[in-house]
């Protein structure tokens, strides 16, 4: 709280403290607001809806614009992200009310529609009736494989159709089974951040023990071992190939060194599955705490060093490219602020109660 900027204030007195003081809130609010990086951000979220316009690596990407606003803590009731969010709220709704054959003619969807619905689940609108429909059609298409668990049917020799492109001849083609609809079953990092955000879904007992068991196959080795991005897919519409991507790989599971390139995907990746009590069981979990517990400095401070937390100006926010709280990491006390956030923010969750 001394050295951090807005940002961190705003955070660690709500979200650590535990802040009921409305006036406290609403000065740390107004600080938050006024922050340069907070401002920025807010304008990079422009109510455009094609494919480049919600899933890309440039700052402007609905996906990247939202996830840096969840990490300032913007939340559903603060006026200025409810009236930045409300177009995609409203363009959501519409895409629902699609008939099939509109569906039909669109690119993958369901993946845009998940993207979407997965960020306004984590700023709070979860219990939007759109939200929560495309939240609760994920998660019952996900949840029959993760019981299932049965990992081994997941690819399919490249020959099994005609037409394979030979700039993917290095990576799997995945079972058409698994993608029925051009929807596939696998879970994807943005299903894992819906599922996980979501207060109607968690606090309902029946569907958080689907989202615990889909985690419980995330954690599992064989999951783990499977290429990173899973692999290539087949439009059955068009007989076309495409990449897939945004498998929810863990860096270090696996026992390997978490390099300075993955950290940031590391804490997101603890971040969300600290929500989980399958994943904050698990020896992956406990193995990565010691990790930033290394990072203690002789006065008893976190600290991680700068370039664990990039702040790229290109690359995916939900890939760690972007972990920036502060306009400038100045001093070691701000450093040390942003890494103790990160690190209290994922503990916070290991408490007995939750």
């Amino acid at each position: 709280m001394e050295h951090g900027g807005p940002i961190i204030r705003y955070r660690t007195a709500l979200e650590l403290q535990g802040e009921s003081d409305i006036g406290r809130i609403d000065s740390l609010r107004k600080e938050l607001l006024s922050e340069g990086l907070v401002r920025t951000w807010l304008g990079n979220l422009r109510p455009s809806f094609g494919p480049n316009d919600l899933h890309h690596s440039k700052p402007e990407a609905y996906e990247n614009a939202m996830g840096k606003l969840y990490e300032f803590g913007l939340r559903r009731g603060v006026k200025a992200l409810d009236k930045r969010t409300e177009p995609f709220r409203r363009w959501l709704a519409g895409q629902l009310g699609l008939s099939e054959g509109e569906r039909a003619k669109l690119f993958f969807p369901v993946f845009y529609w998940t993207l979407v619905a997965a960020f306004l689940s984590m700023t709070g609108y979860s219990d939007d009736e759109a939200v929560y429909h495309v939240i609760r059609h994920r998660l019952e298409q996900v949840y029959p494989f993760a019981r299932r668990g049965d990992l081994s049917d997941v690819y399919v020799p490249q020959d099994s159709f005609p037409g394979f492109p030979k700039a993917f001849r290095g990576k799997p083609l995945i079972n058409p089974e698994l993608i029925p609809g051009g929807e596939m079953a696998l879970p994807s990092i943005h299903d894992v951040n819906a599922f996980l955000h979501s207060e109607p879904v968690m606090e309902d007992p029946a569907l958080r023990r689907k989202v615990e068991t889909v985690a419980g196959l995330i954690l599992k080795p064989e999951y783990q071992e499977l290429p990173e991005g899973y692999g290539v897919i087949r439009d059955e519409r068009n007989g076309r190939y495409y990449a897939a991507g945004w498998s929810v790989h863990l860096p270090g599971f696996l026992g390997q060194n978490v390099q300075a390139k993955d950290f940031g995907r590391l804490l997101l990746r603890m971040s969300v599955l600290s929500r989980s009590r399958t994943a904050r069981e698990h020896p992956w979990f406990e193995r990565s705490l010691q990790i930033l517990q290394g990072y203690r400095t002789d006065e008893g401070l976190i600290r991680f060093p700068g370039v664990f937390m990039p702040k790229s100006e290109t690359g995916y926010w939900v890939w760690g490219r972007r972990m920036g709280l502060e306009p400038g990491r100045r001093t070691k006390e701000t450093l040390a602020s942003e890494s103790i956030f990160r690190y209290l923010e994922i503990t916070k969750r290991s408490a007995p109660s939750h």
